[in-house]
């Protein structure tokens, strides 16, 4: 699992590029992994949670450029391996379980790196802590809709 790779010194840039790389990732995962999927109920899921991910990042963006900040983009060797390990499984067989469990275990990893990145900077604004919260909670929510799959 990969740690926190971009730290400053600045501690709300820090959270906010934990946020941001969250989204990213989240929306290429879904991305790549859309194709192989054949249920319509759980592709509506992953459409709904691209979409929200898709949100989060304009909005982390258009956050950052208040303070004057750049969102790191996630790195390509990041998004070759997701597309690399989704491409084995769908070789093997995607299932509507395979793909429930790919999404479950990212969430997973992604929920672990956000409370990372809120509790390795604990000096950052309340509102900046309540929105990671909000982040936080709609994971959970998600979690919820799509172990059902498993």
């Amino acid at each position: 699992m990969e740690t926190i790779d971009h730290t400053t010194s600045n501690p709300v840039e820090n959270v906010l590029s934990g946020f941001y790389k969250n989204a990213a990732v989240g929306a290429h995962s879904i991305s790549s992994l859309l194709p192989e999927v054949e249920d319509g109920r759980l592709r509506r899921e992953l459409f709904a949670q691209r979409d929200y991910y898709e949100e989060q990042k304009r909005s982390i963006r258009s956050q950052m450029a208040e303070i004057f900040l750049e969102p790191l983009e996630a790195g390509k060797a990041a998004q070759y391996w997701t597309d690399l390990v989704i491409r084995c499984k769908a070789k093997m067989g995607m299932t509507t379980e395979t793909a429930a469990k790919l999404m479950v275990e990212g969430t997973n990893m992604g929920m672990v790196q956000l409370h990372q990145v809120l509790n390795h900077n604990p000096n950052i604004p309340d509102a900046l802590r309540e929105q990671g919260d909000h982040i936080l909670s709609h994971e959970k929510e998600y979690l919820d809709r799509i172990t059902p799959y498993l």
